[in-house]
């Protein structure tokens, strides 16, 4: 072996033996989770149970911070960009697929620079109204909004919920004027106050406004009630023309592409752990969610499924794509 091949390959030994090592005592300082929506929506809700448990299981403190913004890519370019190690996780909904299809240009690549680490929840979106809106019914709010001279105000938060309201508007023929907000929290607070008429959100961020009658719920999005939200009808027993709108929120981590993989692994291992707390699925389920556990690859193979599945909607529908 030459003096200068091997001159290079010590160099590259020392260079990579701390990061190794590092990777191996993975966690030894705080863990900080970002989450692209305002305190309050289901994405948040969620992110706060796993936080609670995995932060026992590491015995490290793992910090929530809210990043919204730009229909949550301020929060997912804050991931893309930080160090690859494992202590800046983005846990996020299922707008981090819709945007690329929505937007010319990201400060991100999407698929280059977040890498899967677990899928968490999925959640229905459930259809709302101002209960001072005189429909009781999904028909009945396409028929009044078609009466409006204006269309009926739609708070959207966050792309896949722009995404639901734009299909349901393409579906129905219902008259509307989206007014985008920084997350489910404050778009459905704006629906309470009569700010907007109605929105498509998860249920964690709608549910208690419905039980004190301050929201009017019309429907669920796809085949499956829900147990919070009883004698709600989804969009399928619905049986109204072409509005069987099966799209689903869904919750999800990630953290900057080149984490070694055996943090990667870890971090999965527990999300995966706390997803099967009894404790944390109960809470997940009173949400109005599912639990969903997956392998980094699996969800790997959904996020890339689900940005080809947008992709096609935003098309079809002739979503105007932002520059």
């Amino acid at each position: 072996m030459s003096i200068r091949l091997l001159c290079a390959c010590v160099v590259t030994a020392i260079l990579a033996a701390p990061f190794d090592a590092d990777a191996a005592d993975w966690p030894t300082r705080p863990i900080r989770i970002v989450v692209p929506s305002a305190a309050g929506g289901g994405t948040d809700l969620i992110a706060r149970v796993i936080a609670l448990k995995i932060s026992d299981s590491l015995n490290q403190p793992v910090v929530i911070e809210n990043k919204p913004g730009a229909e949550e890519i301020v929060g997912a370019d804050v991931v893309s960009k930080a160090s690859p190690d494992g202590y800046t996780v983005l846990m996020i909904s299922a707008s981090v697929a819709v945007n690329p299809s929505t937007h010319r240009k990201l400060p991100y690549d999407s698929l280059r620079d977040l890498q899967p680490v677990a899928q968490i929840a999925t959640l229905p979106f459930v259809l709302v109204v101002n209960p001072k809106l005189p429909v009781r019914t999904l028909p009945e709010l396409v028929a009044y909004s078609q009466k409006q001279p204006n269309g009926l105000n739609a708070a959207v938060a966050g792309t896949a919920n722009r995404i639901v309201t734009e299909l349901f508007r393409l579906q129905t023929g219902a008259n509307l004027l989206l007014v985008q907000y920084k997350g489910c929290g404050p778009a459905t607070l704006s629906v309470v106050t009569g700010e907007t008429d109605l929105d498509f959100c998860s249920a964690p961020s709608l549910s208690q406004f419905v039980a004190e009658k301050r929201l009017t719920a019309l429907a669920v999005t796809g085949d499956r009630p829900l147990s919070t939200l009883p004698g709600v009808p989804t969009t399928k027993e619905l049986a109204v023309a072409a509005t069987n709108i099966d799209l689903a929120q869904w919750v999800g981590a990630f953290v900057r592409t080149g984490t070694p993989a055996e943090v990667t692994a870890r971090l999965n291992a527990e999300i995966n752990a706390a997803l099967s707390s009894p404790e944390v699925a109960a809470r997940i389920n009173a949400l109005g969610g599912v639990p969903v556990k997956s392998t980094p690859a699996e969800f790997g193979e959904f996020y890339r499924a689900e940005i080809g599945k947008y992709r096609d909607i935003v098309k079809r529908a002739q979503i105007p794509v932002e520059d």
